[in-house]
C-alpha cells in the first residue's frame, strides 16, 4: 500500500508522520511509499506512479484556503475510485460539509485529539484499506514484470492499452487509474485471453468493450472513453466478443 499526507504546517506534518508510522510498525503493516507534502498537485503527480492500494490523509485547509482539502479529494476520486480518503484537521465544524463533496472519505480526524485516540482512528483506516485488499486479492488480476516495472491490477479493471510519443511506453487505461509503463503492444497481447490488438497503437480488453461502431472505426467502453479499431481488424474483433457473451474460451 501507498500513504499519502497532504498538511501544510510543518511541525504538524512531522506530528502525523510520526504517528502514522508508529501505527504501521505496532501493527507489522508494510507500506511502499510513505508521501509527505504540502502541495496538493505534487501529490496527484505521485498517485499517476501507483498502482497497489491508497490511502491518503488530507488537512482540509491548506496555505490559507480552508476546503483545499475538500477539493483534493474530488480530484484524487477522479483517479483513484478505489483508494481509501481521510480527512484530518481542526476545522471539526468542517467535518458535516465533506459529505456534500462525495469523495466517500472513510474517516475524520481531529488534530486536537490525544495521540492515543488519533492511533485508534487512523489503525482503523488501515485495517479498512487492508480489508480492501483483501477482497482485490480474490478477483482476476492482471501482472506484468518485466526489466523495468512490475504492477498488478483487477483484470475487470482494464480497458485498454495504448501506446504513448515515448518509443516503447504504453499506458494503460483503466476505470479508476492510468499507468504508464514499457513495454511492447505485441508483448501485452500475448498476457491475456480477451486482451486483443486492434489497431498499430491499441490492444483493448475485450471484456470491457461496450459496442463497436463498424461504421465509424471506433471502440466505446462507456460514454467517455474509446479509442481506434482498423477495419480490417472489426470482423475479428466481433467474433472474439461473440465468444465472449456465449462463455466461450478465446484460446
Amino acid at each position: 500500500m501507498n500513504v499519502f499526507l497532504l498538511e501544510d504546517d510543518i511541525l504538524q506534518q512531522q506530528r502525523l508522520e510520526k504517528i502514522i508510522r508508529e501505527v504501521l510498525l505496532e501493527n507489522k503493516w508494510l507500506a511502499q511509499s510513505i508521501t509527505t507534502t504540502a502541495k496538493p498537485k505534487f501529490l496527484l503527480e505521485k498517485i499517476k506512479e501507483t498502482v497497489s492500494q491508497n490511502i491518503y490523509f488530507l488537512d482540509i485547509e491548506i496555505n490559507g484556503e480552508k476546503k483545499m482539502g475538500l477539493e483534493l479529494a474530488q480530484k484524487i476520486r477522479e483517479v483513484d475510485t478505489n483508494g481509501v480518503i481521510v480527512f484530518i484537521t481542526t476545522h471539526s465544524e468542517f467535518a458535516p460539509i465533506t459529505y456534500a463533496y462525495k469523495v466517500s472519505a472513510f474517516d475524520f480526524i481531529d488534530k486536537d485529539w490525544n495521540i492515543e485516540e488519533i492511533k485508534e482512528h487512523i489503525a482503523s483506516c488501515f485495517d479498512n484499506l487492508i480489508g480492501l485488499k483483501n477482497k482485490t486479492k480474490k478477483e482476476e488480476l492482471f501482472v506484468f514484470e518485466n526489466q523495468y516495472t512490475s504492477f498488478q491490477v483487477p483484470l475487470s479493471d482494464i480497458l485498454y492499452f495504448e501506446t504513448t510519443e515515448v518509443s516503447h511506453k504504453l499506458r494503460l487505461i483503466c476505470k479508476s487509474r492510468l499507468v504508464n509503463f514499457y513495454a511492447t503492444l505485441d508483448e501485452i497481447e500475448k498476457l491475456g485471453d480477451n486482451f486483443y490488438k486492434v489497431h498499430r497503437s491499441f490492444v483493448v480488453n475485450l471484456a470491457s468493450v461496450v459496442e463497436i461502431d463498424r461504421s465509424e472505426g471506433i471502440i466505446y467502453f462507456d460514454k467517455e472513453r474509446s479509442c481506434l479499431i482498423s477495419r480490417r481488424k472489426i470482423k475479428t474483433a466481433l467474433e472474439k466478443l461473440k465468444a465472449i457473451n456465449n462463455g466461450i474460451s478465446l484460446q
